[in-house]
């Protein structure tokens, strides 16, 4: 009877030795030796050379491609943590905006609005620094070293 392990793509810190493994199905983002930017991508398989991504917004009739792990500078990944601040974030920058907006419906009798354009512009403010915050990075080769199993 044979036994199949899970495929894994594990990234270990040159400096301390701690091992994150990413396995089949595992939500990521990439930026290959030539790009400029992360895509957002979702492993889909991984041989003993390569990782197979599923690209969720690419607009193309086949969002699969396949990687060798050698033209792949970096990884992000972010932590839940990331992922709930960054809603929250987006949250209040369109309730700022809306203050903003509606500001001098809400005005006083003297007609001031200035208190709830300030209160939109911290609420937008407070949006963004989530937005800011980088998830973890891991750059192959350098403070990372890959190994596909």
């Amino acid at each position: 009877m044979a036994s199949f392990a899970q495929k894994t793509l594990e990234l270990t810190d040159n400096k301390t030795g701690k091992t994150k493994t990413f396995a089949i199905g595992k939500k990521i983002r990439y930026k290959g030796v030539e790009d400029t930017d992360y895509e957002k991508v979702k492993i889909q398989n991984i041989t003993d050379s390569t990782l197979v991504f599923f690209l969720p917004d690419e607009d193309e009739s086949s969002p699969v491609r396949e990687v060798k792990l050698n033209e792949i500078y970096s990884f992000q990944k972010a932590t839940p943590l990331h992922n709930v601040s960054r809603i929250l974030g987006g949250l209040f920058m369109v309730a700022g905006a809306s203050t903003i907006a509606n500001s001098s419906g809400y005005a006083g009798e003297d007609g001031s609005s200035g208190a709830y354009i300030g209160l939109g512009a911290g609420m937008v403010a407070v949006g963004v620094i989530p937005f800011l915050i980088k998830p973890k990075t891991y750059i192959l080769g350098d403070t990372h070293t890959a190994k596909l199993k």
